[in-house]
């Protein structure tokens, strides 16, 4: 509800104008002064929307009051009333933007007429300013998607000339949260991403943050600079933890280290993506990096028969990658630690080797109890880590060459992101498709191409949408689906950080 502040030193002329403001139903809050010092001091402690004021009062007359109101109150919509019909308050009135110059005795009509186009055009003012709002922040996540997708910012200057880019430097740290699944895309109809950040900031109220919707599995928290000792990874706790109870899904976080300029933010965002690459591997890890401290304790618990059955597994896959990993794992965990048994760590290695040499034929059982004498008799275990890595080098040699081609690969899976891109897709699905591991998959698309395989779709996706726009009269909701958007807002949105305009007012540019 509005406020009206009626200022005059005649209280007959005051209840004339309570009056005829409830006789014709204004819904206001009504505030009054009997001169205008007492007017001034109210408005410096209470904001109106409306200055209804004499010109002739006692101590502080309206055209003081009025100034002073305009410097506290810039888009305050000021009304002068007074008996006095002379040129020099009349332009003083024009010089403050006064609304409207009304002669006393009021006239009902006019009266009616003023007050309906002064409310008329506070709300129009709100409207519009509410429009500038959502623009703004629109523009401003678009320029932050194309920051991190490495778009210079001077260019992003020149582009938008006229932006103000300093809320870039209002960033100190950042977070990538990632599902396994489509989640964002997958929201209840009466939910949608801002629904579920605005859900986020309540986790967090005290920590001022950003997000950009990077895809169905990605958001990016970014956080505000805080005079507080931030712990960043204590706040991505309480937000994984809280998702959980919340949606019953997990999500991996992997937070960044403060910041001091923007242009660091595309470099941070590799990290943040490279860091998350472990989550593969850490089953029950959902905090990322994982520091010196976190590492230790968490591969002291790992059951070492657990970690051969992945390299076992890895072998199988063709997966290279997850086979380097879990040996570094326990290569790391063994590097001068104390009080394990040199004989259980031999024996362990022993077991690992005979692992290994089953993909190597010319390693019969004579080589095999060779160089498992060679570890029993290793004084350190970076003898019997030389050993290990030598023969995991030809596993690897070995497993190189059952590869299939990376192009080759590829291109099937492009040719079936293109075939189905109207339908679920997802890392798992894909890799199942050309028989590869999903890591494995992951390493060799962003090599091949470029990019993530999420971001593939994703602008496959909005190239198609583009040109369904450009060329047919589809209802928006019908090329949400037929891209295999399940939520529209979340569609439209996705359109406008990649093209910075909504599907809608694109194709109105492109007819005009």
């Amino acid at each position: 509800m509005y406020r009206i502040l009626i200022a005059d030193d005649e209280r007959d002329e005051r209840k004339v104008i309570r009056f005829l403001l409830n006789k014709y139903n204004f819904q206001l809050e009504i505030d009054e002064a009997s001169n205008g010092k007492e007017a001034l001091s109210h408005l410096e402690t209470q904001p109106v929307d409306i200055l209804f004021t004499d010109i002739k009062m006692p101590f502080v007359d309206g055209i003081e009051l009025a100034t002073r109101a305009r410097e506290l109150y810039p888009n305050l919509h000021i009304i002068f009333f007074s008996g006095h019909d002379d040129f020099y308050y009349a332009k003083k009135a024009i010089s403050l933007r006064a609304v409207e110059y009304i002669l006393k005795p009021v006239k009902p009509v006019e009266f009616q007429n003023t007050i309906s186009t002064v409310l008329q055009n506070i709300k129009k003012e709100e409207k519009e300013h509410e429009l500038r709002e959502a623009n703004s922040e629109f523009l401003k996540t678009h320029v932050l998607y194309r920051l991190i997708n490495k778009t210079p910012i001077g260019l992003l200057k020149t582009e938008y000339s006229a932006m103000n880019f300093d809320f870039l430097n209002h960033y100190s740290a950042v977070m990538l949260m990632q599902f396994e699944e489509p989640f964002f895309d997958r929201l209840p109809k009466e939910q949608d991403t801002f629904f579920f950040y605005n859900q986020t900031k309540k986790i967090i109220p005290e920590y001022p943050c950003d997000f950009i919707n990077l895809n169905p599995f990605q958001i990016l928290l970014l956080f505000g600079k805080t005079e507080r000792n931030t712990v960043y990874k204590e706040i991505a706790i309480k937000i994984q933890k809280q998702v959980y109870l919340e949606y019953g899904i997990n999500c991996y976080i992997s937070v960044s280290k403060e910041f001091l300029s923007p242009s660091e933010l595309p470099e941070i965002y590799d990290e943040l993506e490279q860091y998350l690459e472990d989550r593969f591997f850490y089953s029950d890890t959902y905090i990322y990096p994982i520091d010196t401290s976190t590492r230790e304790s968490k591969e002291y618990l790992e059951q070492d028969e657990h970690i051969q059955q992945k390299i076992q597994s890895a072998i199988q896959l063709v997966d290279i990658v997850t086979l380097k990993q879990n040996m570094g794992l326990l290569f790391q965990k063994y590097q001068a630690k104390q009080g394990f048994s040199h004989i259980y760590v031999r024996y362990f290695f022993s077991k690992l080797l005979q692992t290994l040499c089953q993909e190597l034929p010319h390693y019969n059982k004579e080589l095999i109890n060779k160089k498992m004498e060679t570890i029993f008799s290793c004084r350190h275990f970076s003898q019997i880590e030389t050993i290990l890595v030598h023969v995991q080098d030809e596993v690897i040699e070995k497993l190189e060459k059952k590869e299939q081609s990376p192009k080759h690969v590829i291109h099937l899976v492009q040719q079936y992101i293109t075939e189905h891109y109207g339908e679920d897709l997802s890392l798992n699905l894909l890799a199942e498709k050309v028989y590869l591991s999903p890591s494995y998959l992951s390493e060799i698309f962003i090599k091949e191409t470029g990019c993530g395989i999420n971001k593939y779709i994703k602008n496959l996706r909005m190239e198609n949408a583009k040109n369904l726009l450009n060329n047919t009269n589809m209802k928006i909701t019908d090329i949400c689906k037929q891209l295999g958007y399940h939520n529209l807002s979340y569609f439209v949105r996705s359109f406008r950080e990649h093209f910075g305009s909504s599907p809608e007012k694109y194709r109105q540019m492109k007819k005009q």
